[in-house]
């Protein structure tokens, strides 16, 4: 009688160990499968911070702002302010940002809307070498627009 008894517990152990296995192998295919799947639509985002200085003192950051991968320098500014530009040949030009607007004083000097990336080589924010409509952003990228004065001889 004993033998018997531990036969049918082995042979319950068994059965259940089969369908614990097999339950689990399926479950992890299903979750493999799903995963890949979302991975494959999911869309790649970059993480950037975004200053804007508006030349009197006064500077706001946008840390931490989340941008679809490949967006360019004009795009993350429209995200986080109200943006008036012009679209040129060359690029994209900045007139006005929440309500700052270029402002001509001659024909040789005013005041107006340049940006500026940090280099991590040089360990200091240079001027962007192009138009901000065609530089793509990449992750931990720091943008800072500043609406300063030029002037010309």
């Amino acid at each position: 009688m004993r033998g018997k008894l531990y036969g049918i517990i082995v042979a319950g152990i068994l059965v259940w160990a089969l369908v614990a296995s097999s339950l689990t192998a399926y479950y992890w295919l299903e979750y493999s499968k799903y995963k890949r799947l979302y991975e494959s639509l999911s869309v790649k985002v970059i993480v950037v911070n975004i200053g804007v200085d508006y030349g009197n003192g006064t500077v706001a950051w946008y840390n931490k702002t989340v941008l679809p991968a490949g967006s360019t320098v004009l795009s993350a500014l429209v995200q986080v302010a109200k943006v008036e530009y012009k679209v040129f040949p060359y690029g994209a030009y900045v007139v006005s940002v929440n309500g700052v607007s270029e402002r001509m004083l001659s024909k040789n000097e005013g005041y107006s809307w340049i940006w500026y990336i940090y280099d991590k080589k040089k360990g200091k924010m240079t001027i962007g070498p192009t138009a901000a409509d065609k530089y793509q952003l990449s992750n931990n990228d720091i943008v800072l627009w500043r609406y300063q004065h030029w002037s010309y001889p």
